[in-house]
C-alpha cells in the first residue's frame, strides 16, 4: 500500500512540474511584453546618462585646495608693511643668515670707472733730424692735421698781410695829407693855383677809399683762414683729438682716447687722475689726467670721447696700443658695501637699510661705481652711519619686489614664498 502512495505522489508532482501546455497565442503576447520591457529599460538609462552629462556641464568645477591652503596658518617671516618697507621676524632661521653692518667711509684710490682706450697720438723726437713730431693711429687724422696746421698757417700769413697793409694804407693817407696841407698854404699865399689843390685832394681821398677796400680784403682773407681752421679742427676733435693740447704737447707725453657711456658720464671730470695697462707693456702703470671732454656725443655708440695725456719719458708707447685705463684714481672718501648686500630690481640698485621701528628695513635705491676688494663703492642713496644688510640681503629679493609694486599700487601683505 504504501508502494501505491508513492507513486502516486510521484506522479502528481511531475504533473505540477509540467504544468499545462502553453498555446502560441501565450508564447506570442509573451515575447511581446520583453520587447516592451527591454526598449524601457535602454531608453532609462539613456535619460539617466544624459541627465549625468547635462549635470557635469552645468556644475563649475571645485579646483583642488593648492599648497598655500593646505599649509596650516603659522606667523609670516618677511611681512610688506608699507610702500618700500618690509618687516623680518625675528628669531627665524632666515634672520640668522642676514649680516647687518653699518657703513662707514673708507679712504681709498681705487678707480671709479674703468674703461678701455687706445693711443691715437704719440710726439716723436726728432733725433737730430729736426723738430719733434706727430705720429697718428690713423691716416685720416694724419690727413686732418696737416689740413689745420696749414690752415693754421694761413691764420698767421693773413694776419700779418692786414698789419701790413694797414700800415700802408695809413702812410699813403698821411703822406698824401701832408702834401694837401702844404698845397693849401701855397694856395692861400697865392704861389698856387687852386686846381692843384682840387687834384691832390681827390688823390687823397682815393687812397682812403683804396686801403679802406684793401683793409676789407685782408681782413675777408683773415676770417677766411679762421674758419677753415676750425672746421679742421672740428675733424679733429671728431677723430678725438684737441687742437690746444697738440699745441702744447711735450716729447714725454702721448695721448690716449676711450668711449665714455653716455650714462657714466658723470663719474668723469677735467683734470681727473687715471692710471692705464697696456696689453702691450704688462706689469707697468702709466699715470695721466683727464685732458678734455669732447663737446660731440656719438650718435652710433651714445657715448663721448675722453682724452687721457699719459706721461711716457720712456718712449714705450706706440699709435694704436690698447689700454685699460681706471679713471679717478686720486685718493678720496668713499661709502663701501659688501657685494652681497647690492640687490637689483630692473635698471636700479637697492639695499635695506634699518629703519626708525624694531625688525624694519627701508628699500633704498643706489647709485654704484667700481667693485674694491669685494666690496662696491656706493656713489649715492647712502650716508655714514646707515645701518644695512650685507651678506644674505638678496635672500628678500621677493619681498623687495613686491614692496616696490607697493609702492606703485599702494597694497601690502606677506611675501609668497618667503614664509616657509
Amino acid at each position: 500500500m504504501s508502494d501505491t502512495r508513492a507513486e502516486t505522489q510521484a506522479g502528481q508532482m511531475a504533473a505540477r512540474a509540467t504544468g499545462p501546455t502553453e498555446t502560441p497565442a501565450g508564447r506570442e503576447a509573451r515575447w511581446r511584453w520583453s520587447k516592451i520591457w527591454s526598449a524601457s529599460q535602454l531608453i532609462l538609462a539613456l535619460l539617466l546618462t544624459a541627465s549625468v552629462l547635462v549635470y557635469l556641464m552645468l556644475t563649475p568645477a571645485v579646483p583642488p585646495p593648492s599648497a598655500e591652503q593646505r599649509r596650516p596658518p603659522q606667523a609670516e617671516i618677511v611681512e610688506v608693511v608699507g610702500p618700500g618697507r618690509i618687516r623680518i621676524r625675528p628669531g627665524t632661521p632666515l634672520e640668522k643668515k642676514l649680516q647687518i653692518l653699518t657703513v662707514e667711509t673708507t679712504r681709498i684710490d681705487s678707480p671709479v670707472l674703468s674703461v678701455t682706450g687706445t693711443v691715437v697720438a704719440s710726439l716723436r723726437p726728432g733725433h737730430g733730424q729736426g723738430s719733434d713730431y706727430w705720429q697718428f693711429n690713423a691716416p685720416e687724422v694724419l690727413t686732418a692735421y696737416s689740413d689745420w696746421q696749414k690752415a693754421t698757417a694761413d691764420i698767421t700769413f693773413a694776419e700779418t698781410q692786414l698789419a701790413r697793409i694797414k700800415e700802408l694804407a695809413e702812410a699813403r693817407v698821411e703822406s698824401q695829407k701832408k702834401v694837401v696841407a702844404r698845397l693849401k698854404k701855397l694856395v692861400e699865399a697865392g704861389t698856387d693855383t687852386p686846381k692843384d689843390l682840387a687834384a691832390e685832394e681827390t688823390t687823397l681821398l682815393e687812397y682812403q677809399i683804396q686801403g679802406q677796400k684793401e683793409i676789407y680784403e685782408a681782413e675777408t682773407a683773415v676770417l677766411m683762414a679762421k674758419r677753415s681752421e676750425a672746421m679742421f679742427a672740428r675733424q679733429l676733435q671728431q677723430a678725438g683729438l684737441d687742437p690746444e693740447l697738440l699745441r702744447a704737447a711735450t716729447a714725454d707725453m702721448d695721448i690716449v682716447m676711450a668711449d665714455v657711456p653716455e650714462a657714466m658720464l658723470s663719474s668723469v671730470k677735467v683734470g681727473q687722475g687715471c692710471q692705464a695697462q697696456f696689453l702691450g707693456l704688462p706689469g707697468e702703470t702709466f699715470i695721466g689726467r683727464v685732458n678734455s671732454i669732447a663737446p660731440v656725443l656719438s650718435r652710433e655708440r651714445r657715448s663721448l670721447r675722453v682724452l687721457f695725456v699719459i706721461h711716457d719719458p720712456q718712449d714705450q708707447l706706440r699709435p694704436g696700443m690698447f689700454a685699460e685705463i681706471g679713471l679717478g684714481t686720486d685718493p678720496r672718501d668713499a661709502l663701501l658695501v659688501p657685494l652681497e648686500g647690492i640687490v637689483h630690481v630692473g635698471r636700479l640698485d637697492y639695499v635695506l637699510v634699518a629703519g626708525t621701528e624694531p625688525e624694519t628695513w627701508q628699500i633704498a635705491a643706489v647709485k654704484v661705481g667700481e667693485p674694491y676688494s669685494g666690496q662696491v663703492e656706493i656713489l649715492g642713496g647712502l650716508s655714514p652711519g646707515d645701518r644695512v644688510l650685507g651678506k644674505g640681503a638678496i635672500l628678500l629679493k621677493p619681498a623687495i619686489v613686491q614692496s616696490l609694486q607697493a609702492a606703485v599700487t599702494g597694497s601690502k601683505g606677506s611675501v609668497p614664498g618667503v614664509t616657509r
